[in-house]
């Protein structure tokens, strides 16, 4: 059952003239799960390019190790300390940790724009022990580690995300399973179900048969985003490299850009750039019209590069309410929540562990927890 019109969720990728645009995640880690898979389902997986292993940060100018000298020297001596130090506190936000453990210059300009990157929430509330996996989840949220595949760091296959999309619901109907598309009812008591839905969506199914799973689920945050992907022709100034990150005092909306031509072959013809916007700390940018957005990101690329290149096409993607915040609340949320019934097991990006590898990882241990109940 799928609530929306197309499998996928938030993942899609659109072809057009000038070259692919991910709507979500533009890849994955790689993990043996993964490529096992991949392997099963006759989806290839590629490696990123050589010069996509550079990252950069914003601070003054793009740099790969933004920290000045002093700061570097004040950060290894606060690292020359007991493992005790270094794990977080109960309900200790990001912001805090970093200062603790780190010390300002790698908080301001490492920790927080990094994990801005990944969680797109407020470092004042975001939460240390969840980001770091050491909150104390319930047993009926555990996961696996994912173990090491072939491959090292982020893949994707050659047509885009939606080529692993396509490639499991192809599977799945060849081996007799149904898909049923716009499908919004709730749960049956008695029904066997997992819930892959959004916290929120979520809440709703379960509504009637676990009413106080329900009402823990409507208390988890979601954050807005928007991915706006640019094409330039192939003169266009550029950065070789996965991205660049941009620390809030630095004056750019953006949060960050992605280098998408530089990350993966046959990302063209054109250069390809996609810029991020929102989050908990600027939840408003996703009401922004497509000239608006076209304006910002021609002022900001502007004060990236140093120059100015005509834009061949834009494509917006807006997401409300698409990302949990994995906020302190969260973790209280998470530490405290029902399980669900026992025919009834829940997968999702808000049980403690983000990014598509993790969810595989807890799928994984959801499908076997049903094998062996059956």
């Amino acid at each position: 059952m799928e609530k929306a019109d197309r499998a996928g969720g938030l993942i899609k990728t659109i072809r057009t003239d000038h070259g692919l645009v991910e709507t979500a995640a533009n890849g994955l880690l790689s993990s043996a799960r993964l490529e096992a898979m991949c392997a099963d389902i006759g989806v290839p997986l590629n490696a990123t390019r050589r010069e996509a292993r550079k990252r950069f940060i914003y601070r003054d100018k793009p740099k790969q190790l933004p920290l000045r000298v002093t700061e570097l020297f004040a950060l290894s001596g606060r690292l020359a300390v007991s493992a005790a130090r270094l794990r977080p506190r109960q309900f200790e936000s990001i912001y805090d940790w970093g200062r603790r453990v780190l010390g300002r210059g790698a908080t301001d300009y490492l920790l927080i724009p990094v994990l801005a990157g990944i969680y797109a929430g407020d470092p004042n509330l975001l939460s240390a022990s969840l980001i770091f996996g050491k909150s104390n989840l319930s047993d009926h949220l555990r996961t696996t580690r994912p173990a090491k595949g072939r491959l090292r760091g982020t893949v994707s296959p050659p047509e885009g995300m939606q080529q692993l999309i396509d490639g499991l619901a192809d599977y799945l109907k060849s081996a007799g399973v149904e898909f049923h598309f716009n499908h919004d009812e709730k749960a049956s008591a008695g029904d066997p179900a997992v819930v892959c839905l959004s916290a929120s969506d979520t809440a709703k199914y379960l509504s009637e048969v676990a009413p106080q799973l329900s009402a823990g689920l409507r208390n988890i945050e979601m954050l807005s985003l928007a991915t706006v992907t640019c094409f330039y022709g192939p003169d266009a100034a550029k950065l070789d490299g996965f991205g660049c990150l941009f620390p809030r005092d630095q004056g750019f909306r953006a949060r960050g850009v992605l280098f998408n031509t530089s990350i993966f072959e046959g990302r063209g013809p054109a250069h390809a750039e996609t810029w991020i916007f929102g989050g908990a700390l600027d939840a408003e940018v996703v009401n922004l019209g497509d000239e608006a957005f076209a304006e910002l990101i021609a002022a900001e690329r502007q004060r990236f590069y140093r120059a100015h290149d005509e834009l061949l096409e834009i494509r917006i993607t807006r997401w409300p309410n698409a990302l949990p915040h994995y906020s302190i609340e969260l973790e209280k949320v998470l530490t405290t929540l029902p399980a669900p019934p026992e025919n009834v097991a829940l997968a999702g990006n808000y049980l403690g562990k983000i990014g598509l590898a993790k969810i595989l990882e807890r799928a994984a241990v959801v499908a076997d927890q049903f094998k062996a109940s059956t």
